[in-house]
């Protein structure tokens, strides 16, 4: 009627299917009621105009809007189907009742006539009562609808009094008369909460109004029940609901089915699944998270249990199946998905015999954003230079970017941020927690490692950034800019730790020249072949020393190791001549053999001061 205005004033009917699943007023009063079929509904009412109702988009579409809007009064929403919503308007009404001394009630109030001492008895329902009126014609004004609103003390009654009178137009109840209201119910399923089922269940335990229920023993009732249950089916029967408004967030599973009047073959099955997957995926598509989980759901002919006898399976999405339906193209993540339908269907029904089915439902469920973890590495990483980007909050916090794992920091105080980044699975660690990050830092400074060529070599582009770097004596492959951003106690660590000096490796002769090599390692790491078997230690009036001696390591030994280790290098042993490329000969005598394996010293002491 909103898409077409000369639809307002005739009868009109939605109809899917043989089915009419809902009418508007006019119609109604010509006798046309839901789930009507089609050729009754024309008999009742021949002039009555037909909509086709299958595509639910634009009815998806306007029911979101509306929550919407009612979030924008109150976050306390919970969607109760396409057109149904609780709120929990208390901290409203709560408010205007410190700013209004008197108040009176909008709309109609449930078996009473209007009257001042009610509004004052009732302050709470009557301020609810101005509200619901508003929020009616807000909805009205900006989106075109009308409805109708229950205002009581809690969401059973609410929704119970809000259709004592239609259409347009809102009811309160008042504490007083609930009992009224319990006892004009004629059948247990008016109650929320009691469906088909437990409906069934509690008429052959002999139950069939709501004064039967509230009678009943609540012992003989729990052991059917369970005591839980069974005490909240007996608080139900006399209007009594302490559940909260749950706000709704967005839906935790989607999903889209038809009905139909036989469908008997395999291959009308594969046709109408592959149609359901289309119109799902498209809408997965749109709403951006990743499902997890796949289930399909069928519903047998039954003479008995026409429309409760539904069956379902699930599996798991593959990972790849589940990231194409959010980003792929439509048509191959239904390519992929058909496969996991056909799977389920065989489950549940035997092709080799006959069957009838008069619904198919495909759904999404387990709803995730994409993955997109931070590793520790992508945090000292050289980057280009970083975008000018302010964070979502403020007071310097850090700020995730849920879509690619990508941290934004207040640029006011990038040290705070970047102590707030270093986290494991996203949790934000304190400073005290950082000491073992600080110490691995201290230890695997080619973290930072920068494709700078061989070592010796400053990789920088200006003047100014290689006098700053020289001023705070760091080594070559480290990224100044990442250097930059970490916090001042972890700079002043890692300065304070005995980085390698390129100097040490660097000769007069270019055959002096250490370069780094790459490894297959998943730690990084720096690896070099000296060119040369022996070199000068600077700083050392020890002379020269063999080619394989890391002499960071040296220097720190105690002195007496130091002049030992001299000692032996001057008598030229073979033990700490460099590794030789030639191949150990075989059939060594066995004084030969053992000095051999005593020369190769493959856990000797001296391998702690080679070159790493």
């Amino acid at each position: 009627m909103i898409r077409n205005p000369a639809l307002r004033n005739v009868p009109l009917g939605v109809q899917q299917k043989y089915i009419i699943v809902t009418c508007n007023y006019v119609a109604r009063e010509r006798g046309v009621t839901k789930l009507m079929s089609v050729t009754d509904a024309k008999e009742k009412c021949p002039d009555l105009v037909l909509v086709k109702g299958e595509d639910l988009t634009h009815y998806r579409e306007m029911s979101y809007k509306l929550t919407e809007l009612l979030i924008s009064f109150c976050p306390l929403v919970e969607r109760l189907g396409f057109d149904e919503n609780f709120m929990d308007i208390s901290e409203i009404v709560e408010r205007r009742l410190q700013q209004s001394e008197t108040c009176s009630f909008k709309g109609h109030v449930y078996n009473n006539a209007f009257s001042e001492d009610k509004a004052r008895i009732y302050p709470w329902l009557a301020m609810g009562s101005q509200v619901a009126a508003e929020l009616r014609e807000t909805i009205h004004s900006k989106l075109g609808l009308t409805g109708c609103a229950g205002i009581a003390t809690n969401k059973l009654l609410a929704k119970l009094v809000s259709g004592t009178f239609k259409p347009n137009q809102q009811t309160t109840l008042l504490s007083e008369d609930v009992s009224n209201l319990m006892g004009s119910l004629d059948s247990l399923r008016k109650i929320p909460g009691i469906g088909h089922q437990t409906a069934t269940r509690l008429q052959a335990l002999g139950m069939t109004s709501l004064n039967d229920l509230e009678l009943f023993p609540l012992d003989i009732l729990a052991g059917e029940f369970g005591e839980p249950s069974a005490r909240r089916l007996k608080s139900l029967a006399i209007g009594i609901d302490d559940s909260n408004v749950n706000p709704t967030g967005a839906p935790q599973s989607l999903s889209d089915e038809d009905s139909f009047k036989k469908m008997s073959s395999t291959k009308d099955v594969a046709e109408k699944i592959e149609e359901l997957l289309s119109s799902l995926v498209e809408r997965m598509h749109k709403d951006g998270r990743q499902p997890h989980t796949f289930r399909l759901t069928i519903r047998r002919y039954s003479i008995t249990n026409k429309w409760f006898s539904r069956e379902s399976r699930q599996c798991a999405i593959p990972s790849h199946i589940g990231q194409k339906i959010v980003v792929g193209s439509c048509d191959d993540s239904v390519v992929q998905l058909k496969p996991l339908a056909k799977k389920l269907f065989h489950k549940m029904v035997d092709t080799s015999k006959a069957f009838h089915l008069t619904l198919i439902n495909v759904c999404f469920s387990n709803l995730r954003d994409r993955p997109g973890k931070p590793s520790l590495m992508s945090f000292f990483a050289s980057r280009p230079s970083p975008r000018k980007t302010k964070p979502c909050t403020s007071q310097g916090q850090s700020v995730s970017d849920s879509g690619g794992g990508s941290c934004l920091m207040d640029e006011s105080n990038p040290h705070v941020s970047m102590e707030q980044q270093i986290s494991k699975d996203g949790v934000t660690k304190r400073p005290d927690d950082l000491q073992p990050v600080r110490r691995d830092l201290a230890r695997m400074e080619n973290f930072f490692s920068v494709d700078c060529g061989p070592i010796g070599h400053t990789p920088l582009s200006n003047q100014q950034e290689s006098s700053d770097l020289e001023k705070s004596h760091l080594p070559p492959n480290v990224d100044p800019e990442v250097f930059k951003c970490l916090p001042g106690e972890i700079q002043k660590e890692l300065l304070s730790f005995d980085l390698p000096n390129p100097a040490i490796y660097t000769s007069t002769s270019s055959q002096h020249e250490l370069y780094s090599s790459s490894v297959n390692s998943t730690r990084p790491s720096v690896s070099g072949n000296l060119k040369t078997e022996n070199c000068l230690l600077p700083g050392s009036s020890h002379g020269t020393y063999p080619g394989n001696v890391d002499p960071t390591v040296f220097v720190e030994l105690p002195p007496e190791v130091q002049k030992e280790l001299m000692s032996e290098w001057r008598k030229d042993k073979p033990i700490l001549k460099a590794p030789s490329s030639k191949k150990p000969t075989k059939n060594l005598p066995g004084k030969d053999k053992k000095a051999k394996g005593k020369g190769c010293q493959s856990n000797s002491l001296l391998n702690y001061f080679k070159p790493h």
